[in-house]
């Protein structure tokens, strides 16, 4: 489990990305803006693909990222729209790309471990206090986490039609996962909980990273070092979804 204890130089930088959802002309804005370097490290909670400008601009994207973790500046953890396209892909029998092969690869978490000691890790979806170390190397569960019920338990979505437009729903009331971590593995930076406000979420131990780029044409990074939460980054542009109604309504 190597990609769970990642042990960094002094004065290293790691700046998290959230989910990026096929808008290219963002995700370059952001790259250029960051210039990840072995001290500046770059990092993305995963869900490339789907509902922005097409698969090719996801492609293109990753490509892109690809050459970065190859140069040893950037990280990535896989989201459940790269579990998803994949699946889709084998189930029509068509070809798998490289991009989507390449992707499936990416470990489901990565922890840095500054060196002062403190710990930064990052998943694309969220964790339970069931979750062990274990969890994080291996669970996919990871990559769906919002919200938790009284139990800590994982509360899914489901499809339903509101104005004639589909929308998730949460199954039960519940809370952000968020909430209820005790912040056993570091502080989790993660995505995936998309905030149509655009806006960032910050919690004790963790934050919410995913500023619905394909809704508000925000995307948002947030850089840390051995101190803590740095800078906050957020890049603005098109957004192919703008004005449509919203997809996620929490209970």
């Amino acid at each position: 489990m190597d990609n769970l204890n990642i042990q960094l130089q002094p004065k290293t930088c790691v700046t998290v990305c959230g989910d990026i959802h096929e808008h290219e002309q963002q995700f370059n804005d952001m790259v250029d803006k960051v210039n990840p370097t072995e001290s500046n490290l770059l990092v993305f909670v995963g869900d490339i693909y789907n509902k922005g400008f097409g698969v090719q601009a996801a492609e293109r994207i990753t490509d892109r990222i690809r050459e970065l973790v190859e140069n040893k500046v950037s990280y990535i953890v896989k989201g459940n729209h790269e579990i998803k396209s994949l699946r889709n892909a084998k189930k029509i029998g068509s070809k798998v790309s490289d991009q989507l092969r390449w992707l499936n690869e990416q470990p489901l978490a990565l922890s840095f471990v500054f060196n002062t000691g403190t710990r930064l890790t990052i998943v694309h979806g969220g964790v339970t206090p069931h979750h062990t170390w274990r969890d994080l190397a291996g669970n996919s569960e990871l990559v769906y986490i919002r919200t938790l019920n009284e139990n800590g338990d994982y509360i899914p979505l489901k499809w339903e039609t509101k104005n004639g437009q589909k929308v998730l729903k949460s199954t039960a009331k519940g809370k952000p996962w968020h909430e209820l971590y005790d912040g056993r593995f570091g502080y989790i930076a993660s995505g995936h909980h998309a905030q149509a406000d655009g806006e960032p979420k910050f919690y004790n131990y963790s934050c919410n990273l995913d500023a619905a780029c394909y809704h508000t044409g925000i995307l948002t990074a947030q850089k840390f070092d051995e101190r803590g939460k740095v800078e906050l980054i957020q890049i603005k542009g098109i957004a192919v979804n703008s004005g449509k109604m919203f997809r996620y309504q929490d209970e």
